[in-house]
């Protein structure tokens, strides 16, 4: 027998935070604080709709939030297995997780379509088994579903919260850079407000010495100056709409201020690429050459490298050991911000991939229109039919003074 209970209210708590909680309300989340704590398994699934990197990545701060959470209440210890989308699966080494928390976490990698979640959920050894859906691409309102499996004269009870990407992610927002997402997880698991440190509860990719090991191979191949101002730009998205054009304006004028400010400064733009394959003709890696490969900025005081990193763990790297970012919003710059490096970042104006709820970590300098002159109407359109002259419309000066800032 299957229950399930509506969780939806969470929903109208994050976007208003002075609402009193209901009688009921508070009933269901203290059983979901008791089904917790008596979990025996807890299985977290963890990607992005149609393998999207960002929402992956945005979901690291719920997945850090659960381990706080689960340490918070005694739980440290508990087994854990987390289930991410397999195009993701080199961002994550279950061993720097392991020595973050504790050692019985695992991780384990899945084809986009195949549901391991449900499968590791009825197979869990533990009595009572608990899983955490954080996955972007299950779409809806929140739901907490308890099931009682009948098995050998026994009663094992399966607890799943499902589909909390949507909320966590974009209602609770509003809460701020540095709460958003601790706030949510205090809520859904009736804690203390306050009990988990917001500063930790944000989107993060663990590295560690052996990426260090890889990072200097890595530098030495791609003979980068230690002594160089780094900057490393994203400058590609599957969603045209999001590709800013004046990326080009933006590293003369910030060149110019560079060589202004400080004299004999080199400045070195490192573009990182994702696989050709996943872009369309103008945006691939031999573009990024053409557009960018003989810029060298004022009285010669730059210089850009193209190249495209054979993992996502080696853009990580590549990443974590730069000054600043310019990106698109798009998946690597959320990876930036994880790896807490200032990203300088345009976005589109409005509501449609709002910079409120995208802007995903306190590292994120966001850049858009405000206040928006377009209506929601032009906006979409320009994502439906790959019009970048929205986003083409931030001046490239903006971008520059929140890089200097």
């Amino acid at each position: 027998m299957e229950q399930a209970y509506d969780l939806a209210f969470l929903h109208e708590w994050g976007g208003q935070q002075e609402r009193e909680a209901r009688a009921e309300e508070q009933v269901l989340l203290r059983h979901v604080n008791e089904l917790v704590r008596e979990a025996d398994v807890v299985v977290v699934r963890l990607g992005g709709k149609a393998g999207r990197l960002g929402e992956s990545v945005v979901a690291t701060a719920l997945l850090e939030g659960i381990f706080q959470a689960l340490q918070y209440l005694g739980k440290a210890g508990t087994a854990v297995e987390v289930i991410i989308d397999e195009g993701v699966s080199t961002l994550f080494k279950e061993q720097l997780y392991q020595q973050a928390y504790w050692p019985w976490i695992t991780f384990s990698e899945v084809m986009s379509g195949e549901d391991l979640f449900t499968r590791r959920l009825e197979r869990g050894r533990g009595v009572a088994v608990l899983g955490i859906d954080l996955h972007g691409g299950h779409d809806g309102m929140p739901e907490l579903m308890v099931q009682a499996v009948e098995e050998h004269g026994a009663t094992r009870r399966i607890a799943t919260l499902a589909r909390l990407f949507r909320v966590g992610v974009r209602s609770y927002a509003g809460h701020g850079v540095e709460r958003r997402y601790a706030d949510f997880i205090e809520d859904l698991l009736q804690l203390p407000r306050g009990a988990l440190p917001g500063e930790q509860v944000q989107p993060r990719i663990r590295l560690g010495a052996a990426d260090d090991a890889r990072y200097t191979r890595l530098a030495r191949k791609l003979h980068l100056q230690d002594e160089a101002l780094r900057v490393v730009c994203f400058f590609q998205s599957v969603v045209i709409a999001k590709c800013y054009c004046r990326w080009d304006e933006v590293l003369e004028h910030f060149s110019r201020e560079v060589a202004r400010r400080s004299p004999g400064q080199k400045i070195e733009f490192l573009i990182l690429c994702g696989p050709d394959q996943l872009h369309p003709e103008g945006l691939r890696m031999a573009d990024m050459q053409e557009d960018f490969g003989t810029f060298r900025g004022t009285n010669n005081n730059a210089n850009v490298l193209v190249y495209a990193t054979e993992t996502l763990r080696d853009l990580a790297l590549l990443t974590r050991h730069t000054h600043m970012v310019f990106s698109n919003d798009t998946g690597p710059g959320h990876i930036a911000g994880a790896l807490q490096i200032p990203t300088i970042t345009s976005y589109l104006p409005g509501t449609i991939y709002s910079m409120a709820i995208w802007a995903s970590s306190p590292w994120h300098r966001g850049v858009t229109l405000e206040p928006n002159p377009f209506s929601y109407q032009q906006v979409e359109a320009a994502i439906l039919w790959d019009r970048t002259t929205i986003i083409d419309s931030i001046p490239p000066e903006k971008l520059v003074q929140a890089a200097l800032q």
